[in-house]
């Protein structure tokens, strides 16, 4: 005898299990004198209908071209272009992408281009995609640069990485009275460009941002003035709100704001800063690490 399973409404049958539900509507149907599986009607389309000859399936669509690689340099189009294999992994190994599909190429310079894949290698091993169509894209606007005191441990690469997705064109490392640095690290630069690429890729803008060599503060801030850029200092007190001190700034006049390390800024360099032009603005109501900061400062005044 057939003993209903507890819990879950279900009935065994040898061999097979059926909800009670599925098979009292099997036999209505059955002695109502209706098939056991009719065939769909207009109004009931099948769940998954084959392609007709006028919507042919093929086993490589070109895609819409939303995966970005990094490439030094984009030729004409036409020309065929290597793509290192530890650049095309994800496109090759996670993406499956195949011959015919396209991607985009970005040169970290401003040039876009869309490529499609060949499925041609060079002699030693790197993919080969021909350029479709190639452009030259604007910068973003306004500039806005991140004068920053370097953060301790790793939390560096949280800044690099977060500030390019928000918009920072430029990253000027700054010397504090607070400042406490490992003497070697802004000298890893192949790590730090090869941050830049990866975050400038996810945040898909055509231009990666500036890593400039720093100085002091006071240098950094005469460097800024000089190249016309409105001085901004990131602080706790006495301060006005960044949106208010945006909307009083053209809105493509290039800015810089400083942000200090642990502690914040003393309030002597404060007043150098301040007798240098620069306004004193608030990022909010929370004081936040140098990394969250220099990310919030670089989203909020492209806002």
């Amino acid at each position: 005898r057939a003993m209903p399973l507890q819990g879950i409404g279900y009935r065994f049958d040898p061999g097979t299990l059926h909800s009670t539900e599925r098979r009292l509507a099997s036999r209505r149907a059955f002695f109502a004198g209706e098939s056991r599986n009719p065939e769909p009607t207009p109004s009931q389309p099948r769940a998954n209908p084959e392609p007709t000859p006028s919507q042919p399936r093929t086993n490589h669509e070109p895609t819409v071209p939303s995966l970005w690689l990094h490439v030094p340099v984009i030729p004409e189009p036409g020309s065929a272009v290597e793509i290192s294999r530890d650049e095309a992994r994800h496109a090759f190994d996670v993406r499956r992408l195949g011959a015919e599909d396209t991607i985009t190429l970005f040169d970290g310079q401003g040039t876009l281009a869309t490529a499609r894949i060949t499925g041609a290698r060079a002699r030693h091993g790197d993919r080969l995609v021909e350029i479709v169509t190639r452009d030259v894209m604007p910068p973003l606007s306004p500039e806005v640069t991140i004068a920053f005191a370097v953060p301790k441990g790793d939390r560096l690469a949280t800044l690099l990485d977060g500030a390019t997705q928000a918009g920072a064109m430029r990253l000027v490392p700054i010397e504090c009275a607070r400042s406490v640095v490992d003497a070697d690290k802004l000298d890893r630069s192949e790590r730090w460009r090869r941050i830049l690429a990866e975050a400038t890729k996810v945040a898909k803008r055509a231009w990666m941002p500036e890593l400039v060599a720093g100085g002091t503060l006071l240098d950094v801030a005469h460097a800024e003035r000089a190249r016309g850029a409105a001085l901004l200092v990131a602080h706790t007190f006495d301060a006005q709100p960044i949106a208010a001190c945006t909307a009083s700034l053209s809105p493509h006049a290039p800015r810089s704001i400083f942000i200090g390390p642990e502690g914040g800024f003393e309030d002597a360099e404060i007043a150098e800063l301040r007798a240098l032009g620069a306004i004193v603005v608030s990022l909010g109501p929370c004081v936040m690490r140098v990394e969250i900061a220099a990310i919030a400062a670089a989203a909020l005044l492209h806002a």
